[in-house]
């Protein structure tokens, strides 16, 4: 089962706490200095609820802060919970980025495909695949991680190829020809149509659900 939404979401917030994509798919995310933990705690946990976040990676900014290992621990735990994970600490504190470097080198790149894939085609790769160009009918793009293409899906595609269901599909016209996300599978209708708007896919109460991105 597929479900459709329709809902206004921000890539960028410019209010006191600063969640801003430094690169697809990954977030800077950035404490309100002005503010008490626990209300940076609170509004994080507002702007994470957003579906747009959901599956992220992020990166937390240090810098001005001076946090302990608890507060570290309840922020990493409310990423969690939003199935948002942490990918390192932006911050001069050695000690706070040394914790953090065998997760940093054991992740995979971003791999980027600067081309339209036509008929026939195929790019597997274990991590996130980004595809500047279209993906053409009958071309494949399989992924252990996130799938974003800057053009039309009209392919397959296979994002959380093992077993991920925290990844997503973003494209800015979003028709493929088969669609799966882990185990979860769906098809575009006989004669689809095309949308005005890029959208997100991903999966939601054991089903893949797709959102308009504004």
């Amino acid at each position: 089962m597929i479900v459709y939404r329709t809902k206004l979401l921000k890539r960028e917030i410019d209010l006191g706490l600063e969640i801003k994509g430094v690169t697809v798919p990954a977030l800077l995310i950035k404490l309100d200095s002005n503010k008490s933990f626990e209300e940076n705690l609170k509004e994080l946990e507002e702007k994470l609820s957003s579906a747009f976040f959901k599956g992220s990676v992020s990166i937390l900014d240090l810098k001005d802060t001076n946090l302990s290992e608890e507060q570290l621990e309840k922020i990493e735990q409310l990423l969690k919970k939003y199935n948002t994970k942490v990918l390192g600490y932006k911050t001069e504190n050695t000690k706070k980025v040394v914790r953090k470097i065998p997760e940093i080198t054991e992740r995979k790149s971003l791999k980027v495909v600067n081309k339209t894939l036509r008929s026939g085609q195929r790019i597997e790769y274990d991590g996130d695949v980004l595809i500047i160009g279209d993906v053409n009918p009958d071309a494949y793009v399989i992924a252990s991680g996130n799938v974003i293409v800057m053009g039309t899906l009209r392919g397959v595609v296979h994002a959380g190829a093992n077993g991920d269901e925290t990844a997503t599909v973003m494209a800015l016209k979003l028709i493929p020809q088969q669609l799966r996300i882990a185990s979860f599978l769906t098809r575009s209708p006989d004669n689809p149509e095309i949308p005005e708007y890029p959208e997100k896919a991903y999966i939601e109460n054991q089903q893949i659900v797709i959102e308009r991105i504004k």
